[in-house]
């Protein structure tokens, strides 16, 4: 299981105090079996293995050097950057990027944007071998693929079992501080790059946390439905999903914010206290229907505690927003660590899947509390519904990076060796 949720920049008070502490769609068609080689398990540094890398390094590559770069299928990374380009007209071509320690300016980008509008089926191969340049990634951190999806869950617009779960819009007292935008006022290297953001609620003069999960109560006029309890939970761990009410409407809860603490799994927690053999969504939702009066506290194991938004779903082939604000493509779109990859980044990752090897070109477009852990952590989206739920759930296994760079590419970036990697 992954934690999705993203803490999104706002204003907010009192700040002195809180930096310096700080300064350290329909459902997709049928996914197939990715690859047919099987490949064995890739340890991480053990016994007379090289130790983890500590500084975060681009060293040029070929694209003879990445396994299984012919073979991909590119169309859902094509589809996902013109999404992403859509973004990029609208801003200035002097403009940055978002997050990241490469990836230069808007305008870079702009010459793959205007070609890409025009490729044809199956030319996306020679599209990305002529605009781009790659790079191996190395990094701290964790170096694994894991996979989030959108579910589609029955919903209610008034309390009646079993929807007895609210899903709550973002609260009128939340405030947001962007840690960001004060990384030059402090010149402090821990909030350079990434957006990084802290949630609470004012007090007085002050700012303290958002209350946690157990103590959230609902405001007037703040509730946009029922659920579930086990849908509203697995909403909030994927960070949003569709609704489909009694009367056959749809609609979207599309992430708004997070009260600010820690995920910690509530199936987890019922593993671990013996009362869930296996933690699966269904022997979740099984153990919940079993223990009605235990629901409450299950839940509020889990401190953290996401809010929505309710939109309309207006393209049904695509995904909801990611933190880069960008509707999100299945098998196209990955959620990455945004103090590395800049939003818009192309990555290929090659790693695993159910054994076999898993080897695919992907745009970064959002990230994730448990995504935030080096440049080589990343969460694909496998797509809307319950199918991509039964792919998203199998994933978790180790992968190697390379990223792309527009080509004539004159921006710093963090470090670009010569030569290939071993």
């Amino acid at each position: 299981m992954v934690r999705r949720a993203v803490l999104r920049p706002f204003a907010g008070l009192a700040l002195v105090a809180i930096l310096s502490a700080c300064a350290s769609n329909p459902s997709p068609a049928p996914i197939s079996r990715p690859g047919t080689a099987t490949r064995p398990p890739q340890p991480g540094p053990g016994p007379g293995q090289p130790p983890q890398p500590t500084d975060f390094v681009l060293s040029s590559a070929r694209f003879t050097d990445i396994p299984g770069w012919a073979q991909s299928d590119f169309a859902p990374a094509l589809a996902a950057f013109r999404r992403q380009c859509d973004v990029y007209r609208n801003r200035t071509p002097d403009a940055g990027l978002t997050g990241g320690r490469y990836g230069g300016k808007v305008g870079d980008w702009l010459p793959a944007c205007d070609a890409a509008a025009a490729i044809q089926p199956g030319n996306e191969h020679w599209f990305f071998e002529t605009y781009f340049d790659p790079a191996f990634v190395t990094g701290p951190g964790e170096a694994k693929l894991t996979s989030y999806f959108e579910p589609v869950i029955q919903a209610s617009r008034s309390w009646a079992p079993p929807y007895t779960e609210p899903l709550l819009r973002r609260p009128p007292d939340m405030l947001t501080v962007d840690l960001g935008a004060f990384a030059e006022a402090y010149d402090n290297e821990a909030l350079r790059g990434a957006p990084r953001t802290l949630t609470g609620k004012q007090n007085g003069d002050r700012i303290e946390p958002y209350p946690k999960r157990d103590a959230i109560i609902p405001y007037q006029g703040q509730i946009i439905g029922y659920a579930h309890p086990a849908d509203v939970y697995n909403l909030q761990v994927q960070g949003s999903g569709r609704l489909r009410f009694q009367d056959g409407t749809e609609a979207r809860a599309q992430y708004n914010s997070q009260n600010g603490y820690k995920w910690n799994s509530a199936l987890g927690a019922l593993r671990n206290s013996g009362r869930l053999t296996s933690p699966t969504w269904a022997n979740f939702r099984s153990w919940l229907d079993t223990n009605p009066g235990e629901q409450k506290s299950a839940l509020n194991a889990d401190p953290s505690y996401v809010f929505f938004q309710e939109e309309q779903v207006a393209d049904y082939a695509a995904g909801p927003k990611g933190a880069a604000g960008i509707p999100l493509t299945p098998m196209g779109s990955i959620a990455v660590d945004p103090a590395y990859h800049p939003y818009g980044a192309i990555v290929f990752v090659d790693g695993t899947y159910d054994g076999y090897a898993f080897q695919r070109l992907l745009v970064a477009q959002d990230t994730g509390g448990a995504i935030r852990r080096g440049p080589n952590r990343g969460d694909i989206f496998a797509g809307s519904g319950p199918q991509a739920g039964a792919y998203a759930e199998k994933m978790n296994g180790p992968a190697r990076w390379w990223t792309l760079v527009p080509k004539k590419f004159g921006a710093p970036i963090a470090s670009l060796n010569s030569g290939t990697p071993g």
